[in-house]
């Protein structure tokens, strides 16, 4: 994984494989964040006082945060690619998908909740499934009639 300006832009087939996005795509969804960014900016100027400009343009963010939820790499090693600490890694990370959910207007959790319905969001691609969410089998035989729950050991 590199950074944005070093990516393959001559091979589409490569550049979706390590994105998760088309080139087009990538760049609309980097120009609305980059919008969305500006508007904030000009609504609460003070909020930026005292504070350095990032290190990672605003393609890297995008890129970091689409690397990470298409191959889930671990923070330390997603850091050292872009030349970042871990716990900064993962504070872009947070930050960029908090603002692409709401450029997207994806709904949050509680919203899911509150529907009283169990929805799922699975993003679907072309080549299948991207992500899904899965109930966990847990053996129902085993367990002795008299155990209360509690975590203790018991025999």
């Amino acid at each position: 994984m590199k950074p944005y300006a070093q990516l393959p832009t001559d091979n589409p087939e490569e550049y979706k494989r390590l994105v998760g996005l088309s080139k087009e795509d990538f760049q609309h969804l980097n120009s609305k964040l980059c919008v969305y960014i500006g508007e904030q900016k000009a609504l609460s100027p003070l909020t930026r006082r005292g504070r350095k400009d990032s290190k990672l343009t605003t393609e890297d963010r995008l890129l970091l945060t689409l690397y990470y939820l298409r191959h889930y790499p671990t923070l330390i090693n997603l850091g050292a690619v872009f030349g970042i600490s871990e716990s900064y890694c993962h504070k872009v990370y947070s930050r960029t998908a908090r603002m692409l959910a709401k450029i997207e207007k994806l709904p949050n959790r509680k919203a899911l909740l509150e529907e009283g319905q169990s929805a799922t969001l699975i993003i679907y691609a072309p080549e299948g499934i991207d992500a899904s969410e899965q109930r966990i089998e847990r053996p129902v035989k085993g367990q002795k009639d008299f155990y209360s729950g509690k975590k203790k050991p018991h025999g």
